[in-house]
């Protein structure tokens, strides 16, 4: 299930070093024997089902519609151009909200799909061939300089090649895309360069956001407005520090949204922000889960949910071209000795939180969309410190690793915050408990992007995962043997087949199928995996209704769906 991008933002923004392709490798160690598997057939064309048209959900029926919902998001956006920023606060919770994409995310009972949104039925022609039929009763916002006219194929067209323009952030979501045109008024053809399983997700994403040419052309671009879109929210106020839009009443949804307006600050800290949400400033806000505990002592209608990101939190990478990494006894006890991180409570509560590996904590970062696609918890729990005996089963596997006396650790860790520098500790600790001598180094996040993701130099690295919110993107960069950021030096040709393989898959089933291999295969390897997830927590009071914050590719339409009651 879950892709994800990027998702939510954390509760305080961490400088995130984001490295340049690698310029050094370490020499991969020699690539263990995997078992055989039958080598799938790539499945040259989607089933007709997979991309549903969204069903129309029946309101509830106390529904109050109304209102205007105050929220804050911890940073705001750098100008008001989607197609110019990667930023969340823009794409997720900003003036993105005031425009369409052709396909969006909906996420149900934890389980999300994508459908159409612009669009109003497709057709896959041949393996990289879509005609996409578009809504004819979709209308731009009755704003100048479109003023409510009809949406047509040729401004999505123009959109979509804005967007995929060289040099512009956002354009490598549809770099595979050899050619989009326009089939008369309501209809349009994508030609790829190679089949491609997540064409659509990347169509869904946040930031793939449908502008039309009339308003770029008043400025050149879209950093100062205006924001004109088909969404189901119009920007009225857009400063750097809050926003306002509202509700879009030739929306061509059914019924929604359901509020009248949004008004959205922005609040650096998590305290302020809890803060705003005790004092009634704001109804609702991300915040930390200290500040969640210390609101519920003294309000009882406060109210909270925690979504766990299993594409992110504190990563934890073995360097398997060093001694005594480069031993697979050695690695595997290591993780036996490094317990997963839990999501914290409240005593006597029960956080509603995501299903993927909310108890464990441990994932291998894999930004999914298909919660089907994700390793279970029992898979985990064989190899890391929540295994009953793991010291004494760490301790028999380094007694046949024969350790030498000499191999001393320095694991690096990155200043991305405190629970990174807190894990890098207890991992010392821990490892030494098994007769492992480790040290402690920390570095800047700047060192960390040179020193570690790109060059590879460590022995055992801490850090942030790298950003990217594609599972095949990540895949490619991570674990192929030939990645940029494949700096553990473990490669397996095996591995390296089936990621190339679901790239290409157009069946959903098959390429679950290999993803769920390809995990079990990583985690084989014992060398790379997240070591603690990272959990949004955010609290609202009891009168907002039905605010379920899955945001698989940044998507926040449930914000339509959220009500209010006096």
């Amino acid at each position: 299930m879950f892709l994800a991008l990027l998702q939510c933002t954390s509760e305080e923004s961490i400088p995130t070093a984001v490295p340049p392709t690698a310029t050094s490798t370490p020499a991969p160690t020699p690539a263990p024997t995997p078992k055989a598997t039958s080598r799938p057939t790539a499945t040259p064309f989607i089933p007709p089902t997979a991309i549903p048209s969204p069903t129309v959900a029946l309101p509830p029926e106390d529904l109050e519609r109304g209102g205007v919902l105050r929220f804050a998001i911890p940073e705001g956006s750098p100008h008001s151009d989607p197609h110019l920023t990667v930023s969340p606060a823009l794409a997720s919770w900003g003036v993105g909200l005031a425009y369409s994409r052709l396909f969006k995310v909906v996420t149900e009972a934890r389980s999300s799909t994508v459908v159409c949104d612009l669009c109003q039925s497709w057709e896959q022609t041949d393996p990289l061939t879509f005609k996409i039929k578009l809504r004819e009763d979709v209308k731009w916002q009755n704003l100048p300089p479109l003023n409510g006219r009809s949406l047509s194929a040729q401004e999505v067209v123009y959109s979509l090649n804005r967007q995929a323009t060289t040099g512009y952030p956002n354009s490598a979501l549809l770099s595979n895309i050899s050619e989009i045109y326009a089939v008369g008024e309501y209809e349009i053809l994508i030609r790829l360069e190679s089949p491609d399983a997540e064409i659509f997700e990347k169509l869904a994403d946040s930031h793939s956001r449908i502008v039309a040419r009339a308003a770029v052309d008043i400025a050149g671009d879209l950093r100062r407005g205006p924001t004109v879109g088909t969404g189901p929210w119009i920007a009225t106020d857009v400063y750097a520090d809050a926003t306002r839009l509202i509700i879009n009443e030739d929306y061509y949804g059914d019924g929604v949204p359901y509020l009248d307006m949004l008004e959205i600050q922005v609040m650096p800290s998590s305290s302020v922000r809890a803060v705003g949400m005790r004092t009634k400033i704001i109804d609702l806000a991300q915040v930390s889960f200290e500040d969640v505990a210390s609101a519920r002592e003294r309000f009882e209608d406060i109210r909270w949910i925690g979504i766990e990101n299993p594409a992110a939190g504190v990563e934890i990478a073995m360097n398997t071209a060093r001694s005594p990494m480069d031993k697979q006894a050695v690695r595997e006890a290591m993780m036996l000795m490094w317990p997963a991180g839990k999501s914290p409570s409240i005593p006597g509560e029960s956080s509603i939180l995501d299903t993927f590996n909310a108890k464990l904590g441990i994932s291998l970062g894999l930004p999914l969309i298909n919660h089907d696609w994700l390793l279970s918890n029992s898979k985990y729990i064989q190899r890391t410190g929540t295994n009953e005996g793991a010291t004494e089963r760490a301790n028999t596997l380094l007694a046949t690793a024969a350790l030498k006396p000499t191999d001393n650790i320095i694991i690096k860790v990155g200043e991305f915050g405190q629970e990174y520098i807190d894990q890098a500790n207890a991992m010392a600790e821990g490892l030494e408990s098994v007769g492992i001598r480790a040290e402690v180094e920390r570095v800047s996040t700047r060192v960390f992007g040179d020193e570690v993701w790109t060059a590879g130099d460590y022995d055992i690295m801490i850090g942030s995962g790298p950003p990217i919110s594609s599972t095949t993107a990540y895949l490619f960069a991570v674990h192929h043997s030939d990645g940029p950021w494949n700096t553990t030096g473990y490669s397996d040709p095996e591995v390296d087949r089936l990621i190339e393989a679901q790239a290409k898959e157009y069946d959903s089933g098959k390429r679950g199928e290999m993803l769920l291999d390809i995990q079990e295969r990583i985690l084989a390897g014992s060398h790379r995996f997240i070591a603690s997830t990272r959990t949004t927590h955010w609290m609202f009071w009891d009168y907002v209704h039905d605010f379920e914050p899955f945001t698989l590719r940044g998507d926040t339409d449930f914000l339509t769906r959220v009500w209010l009651t006096n």
